[in-house]
């Protein structure tokens, strides 16, 4: 973003604090709890995430040509390579004998061996060695190569379709987010790994508590609330997408600081949900990455969490200090939210009401709710 919009921002965030509230909807939104327990609705939700642009990492997990890592999305297992020359592609990660993974984790090299029989493939996908290569004279025949999907980067993310005849176009699919979130880099910023959440909660349900931030002076007392305002959120859609920003606490002390010399980044935490599953959580010093999906079962999700940072991780005592605060974050989204919200599945799955609602103040919740809707 530019100095002239953060500034914009800025200053709504510091009227809606003075006047301790928060942007509001017209009216309060109904949501059928079945939503989040029906196995139709389950099946609709998965069409509609196979269908879509699935952003799956940081550019940065691809640093250079001749990289590639690994990930798990909808239960499948994708490699992801930056080939000789610098263009990303992604294929099945599924040997092409007996179907075992290639590669596990991310690394450096010219070719990929399978661990089950060796058979290698090159960074384009291809087939390019086979140990007893007689007892496989149909499989070399042809060009043989792994299956390969449609891959992007744009934003400073990578992006994937599960769909192989799927055309990507990232910049049209983002629209004007796009160059918003090339502006922040931190797509470039070093990662920091990934974190796995397998929890007895629907997919939508665990987006939902990122949502809003009504519920930071509850859950978040002793966490997130002593760095952010509650219930204080400045909202905006962009077609499916849509951007927060929570106010951080000392925000009203700009009020004393003339324009020209305020840093809006050291007041405020900017959220974009990406449609249809994923959130980031952007800061100065921190680029966290929620990729969230149906499970097997309505009531059960997995999320991925990544995180990136700007700090020179080859300092030992920074590469701590950023460890320790994304295991910080990591931990609050497991023990305070998602465990919240267990036992609201619970509660909808138990049938006690038809239905929940989003209030006036949760314009987040109510335009992720309305825009999965349309979507299926």
């Amino acid at each position: 973003m530019d100095r002239d919009q953060l500034i914009d921002l800025t200053r709504r965030a510091v009227k809606l604090a003075r006047d301790k509230t928060t942007d509001l909807t017209p009216a309060e939104h109904t949501v059928a709890a079945a939503t989040y327990t029906s196995a139709e609705r389950l099946a609709q939700d998965t069409a509609m995430l196979l269908a879509s642009p699935q952003l799956v990492g940081y550019v940065s997990e691809l640093p250079r040509p001749g990289t590639y890592c690994t990930k798990t999305v909808m239960g499948r297992s994708i490699l992801l390579t930056r080939g000789s020359d610098d263009t990303v592609r992604a294929f099945d990660n599924v040997c092409l004998h007996r179907q075992s993974r290639i590669a596990d984790g991310c690394g450096a090299a010219r070719r990929l061996a399978c661990p089950y029989h060796s058979w290698t493939y090159d960074l384009d996908g291809n087939l390019v060695g086979v140990p007893g290569k007689e007892g496989f004279p149909g499989t070399r025949s042809g060009s043989a190569k792994l299956t390969e999907l449609p891959a992007a980067e744009c934003a400073g993310f990578l992006w994937i379709s599960l769909d192989r005849d799927a055309v990507l176009d990232i910049p049209a699919f983002l629209g004007p987010l796009a160059d918003e979130l090339e502006s922040w880099g931190i797509g470039r910023w070093a990662p920091l790994g990934e974190k796995v959440l397998d929890c007895p909660i629907n997919w939508k349900l665990a987006i939902d508590t990122f949502a809003e931030n009504y519920h930071f002076a509850t859950v978040h007392k002793n966490t997130f609330a002593t760095i952010a305002r509650s219930n204080c959120t400045v909202f905006d859609s962009f077609g499916p997408h849509h951007r927060l920003v929570f106010p951080l606490n000392g925000i009203l002390d700009l009020e004393n600081i003339p324009e020209e010399q305020w840093d809006p980044l050291q007041n405020m935490v900017v959220i974009y949900a990406l449609f249809p599953n994923i959130v980031l959580s952007c800061t100065i010093a921190n680029g966290e990455l929620f990729r969230v999906y149906p499970a097997d079962a309505p009531g059960r999700s997995i999320t991925v969490h990544q995180n990136s940072t700007p700090l020179d991780l080859s300092d030992e005592s920074t590469a701590a200090g950023a460890a320790a605060v994304f295991d910080y974050a990591h931990a609050t989204v497991r023990d305070e939210d998602y465990a919240l919200v267990t036992g609201l599945q619970a509660n909808l799955e138990s049938g006690a009401r038809e239905n929940l609602v989003f209030g006036r103040n949760e314009p987040g919740l109510q335009h992720r709710h309305q825009t999965w809707s349309e979507a299926i």
